[in-house]
């Protein structure tokens, strides 16, 4: 009897002891989950924070590239090329980056290019047959993105509208306007395929077109720092022509992005140095359009902030306000697309 009584008592303990070990492992997982959960918000939270600081950091760095800027054109009357002394803002500018933040500006003049809305069926045919298309691929590449472009709905020969497009996989319509950004051209009949690779990425031809055209309101092509590309096919200049500009933009030592790079400050410059060009020729020696793209980095993190400014607008002090506004106009402000902006670089 003892015996059964000590073996029920026994029983009774391993069972207690059982649902305490259960029990334990329970709380042990929801403290893991919560810990976890708690270390993805601190982290979330901590995102915000890293980003609004380092956006700090890339807009007062933008401003000085603004400043700079600024004061090359009063002291020049015109942006004309890095070479002028501002390839370097925060040289120029005597700012010292403070410790552990790096920051890097990168600039791309939209005015190397022209306007791909505003060119004509010649111009663009001619434009695909210098990058290595067939004469039926470019009068396509041609008439269906001149079709998109139009306002109505007539189809060119080769061309497509609303109802070739109904015939296709691709889901999008001619727009009828103008293009807002270079990256629509992967809705386009024939840009697809030959533009973008299966996931939609731009490829080396969608590169090499984007060198030499642009969704800016670009009308002259600033010869200091077009492509080759640009300056054979739209500014209709020779190949002999096109190296003479090079040799004199490397300046003495030959290689471009040194010291002594020159550019051209206006159109005697250009033809003492290339004889006269054709009358109608696209070119310009000024930046009209220019993009920045200012990238702070710190402790892994990164942040890139872009900018796209006309250099048409003066300097002007708002009246109501009494406060100093930008010496340019900004034709698009924009962060760096996608959500690893900020994040672990």
């Amino acid at each position: 009897m003892a015996f059964r009584e000590s073996k029920m008592a026994a029983q009774q303990r391993g069972s207690i002891l059982l649902m305490v070990l259960v029990l334990i492992i329970v709380v042990s997982y929801v403290l893991t989950k919560f810990v976890e959960r708690a270390n993805v918000e601190i982290q979330g939270e901590g995102y915000y924070v890293e980003r609004a600081r380092l956006r700090l950091h890339a807009w007062s760095y933008l401003e000085v590239v603004v400043a700079v800027l600024a004061d090359v054109k009063a002291i020049d009357n015109a942006i004309y090329a890095p070479a002028q002394g501002w390839g370097n803002p925060l040289d120029y500018a005597q700012i010292e980056v403070p410790e552990g933040l790096n920051v890097t500006i990168e600039f791309i003049d939209e005015s190397a290019k022209l306007s791909i809305n505003e060119l004509d069926e010649g111009s663009l045919f001619l434009l695909f047959d210098e990058m290595g298309f067939n004469l039926d691929v470019s009068q396509t590449l041609t008439n269906t993105l001149l079709d998109w472009i139009d306002e109505d709905d007539e189809a060119r020969i080769d061309g497509a509208e609303s109802r070739e497009y109904s015939t296709t996989e691709l889901e999008m319509h001619p727009s009828n306007q103008p293009l807002a950004s270079l990256d629509e051209l992967s809705s386009i009949i024939g840009f697809r395929e030959l533009f973008f690779d299966d996931d939609g990425v731009p490829n080396e031809n969608f590169d090499r077109l984007s060198d030499v055209v642009t969704h800016y309101p670009v009308q002259m092509m600033n010869v200091n720092s077009a492509e080759p590309l640009a300056l054979l096919s739209l500014a209709g200049l020779n190949e002999i022509q096109i190296e003479t500009i090079e040799e004199f933009l490397a300046g003495f030592d030959g290689e471009p992005g040194t010291d002594d790079d020159n550019y051209f400050a206006n159109a005697g410059e250009l033809s003492d140095v290339i004889g006269e060009t054709e009358r109608g020729v696209p070119l310009s020696q000024q930046i009209s359009v220019l993009t920045v793209k200012v990238t702070v980095q710190e402790k892994g993190s990164s942040y890139s902030l872009i900018g796209t400014l006309s250099t048409g607008l003066e300097t002007s002090e708002n009246g109501e306000t009494g406060e100093l506004e930008y010496p340019f106009l900004f034709l698009e402000l924009r962060e760096e697309p996608g959500m690893n902006n900020a994040s672990p670089s």
